[in-house]
């Protein structure tokens, strides 16, 4: 099709100005034509990572606040990536505030975010299957009294898939099947994925350093597939959103909430979610010694505009 109607017909879905007759189209054209959906995922990853990109403005005040340049992350989404060429909140920030003030908000079903069923060490790796908990060594235990069962991150570790990698983090994971809200995300002109996250570092002295990570990674298809491999190719990632806190320790120490947002195209079929913590110094950096930290009360909540005509994305 012609490449100007076709940027006027995304531009409008994207800023959520379609009119029926317009959804329509565009629904028409991306049944009929397998190339042209394979370039609005692509394009719709990218519009969603620039939305995320307005989220991770604290990855950039972090590096700040502790004087050292960010460490790339496990699968460093493309959203820090745009910070470094100097997309900032004034540039996108008006898009989420429009849009957040009229969304429909509903839980996402997050497997345990409390940590309340599970005992003792983690299942160490990446999840073999959606909703449950793995990852680096960690453990639930008693964080204080206020969380009797939380998440203890108890040591650092490299890449399982890279020989000798660096232990720059320990995070932990699990997959969130998409599943049960297909049909809104596909009549939705607007949604998005928001994760909530209590963290706290309780250490009684001020030490080196280390940096909380929440984040979440978006992915077509389904998690049984088994085309997914931890940490994976750029090229299958959707969208990501992050969110960062620098902590020291020290006597004031106190429970933080990280907030993270990620746009979540039609084609989205499942999530990873990621909590972590390590090295707040540069990349290959290896973590500080871990065991004061934690993690508790993780929320996934899904926020969708309704009501505009239906757009087929597939």
């Amino acid at each position: 099709m012609n490449d100007e109607r076709y940027n006027f017909l995304f531009d409008a879905w994207s800023e959520s100005r379609l009119t029926p007759s317009e959804a329509a189209e565009l629904s028409a054209l991306l049944r009929a034509d397998p190339q042209l959906r394979a370039r609005f995922r692509a394009d719709a990853a990218f519009h969603g990572q620039l939305h995320a990109a307005v989220d991770e403005a604290t990855l950039e005040q972090a590096s700040v606040q502790t004087r050292v340049w960010s460490r790339p992350s496990r699968a460093l989404s493309l959203a820090a990536m745009f910070l470094a060429v100097g997309l900032t909140t004034a540039s996108f920030g008006w898009l989420f505030a429009a849009r957040g003030e009229q969304a429909q908000a509903r839980a996402l079903g997050i497997h345990d975010g409390g940590f309340d069923g599970l005992k003792g060490t983690l299942p160490a790796g990446f999840p073999p299957k959606a909703f449950t908990w793995s990852g680096d060594p960690s453990e639930v235990t008693t964080a204080d009294a206020a969380h009797p069962t939380a998440l203890r991150f108890l040591e650092a570790a490299g890449e399982p898939s890279i020989p000798n990698s660096p232990r720059q983090s320990c995070d932990v994971f699990q997959i969130i099947d998409l599943r049960s809200v297909r049909d809104e995300l596909l009549t939705s002109s607007e949604a998005f994925v928001e994760l909530q996250t209590r963290l706290l570092d309780r250490r009684a002295q001020a030490g080196t350093p280390v940096r909380f990570i929440a984040k979440i990674y978006v992915f077509e298809g389904s998690p049984s597939d088994g085309g997914l491999h931890w940490p994976p190719q750029p090229d299958q990632i959707l969208g990501s959103g992050a969110q960062f806190h620098v902590s020291k320790g020290g006597a004031n120490h106190a429970w933080q909430t990280l907030t993270t947002r990620c746009i979540l195209p039609p084609t989205a079929g499942f999530l990873v979610v990621q909590i972590g913590v390590g090295s707040a110094g540069n990349a290959g950096e290896v973590s500080p010694t871990l065991g004061a930290q934690f993690a508790d009360d993780i929320r996934l909540t899904l926020r969708t505009r309704q009501g505009k005509a239906e757009l087929a994305a597939r």
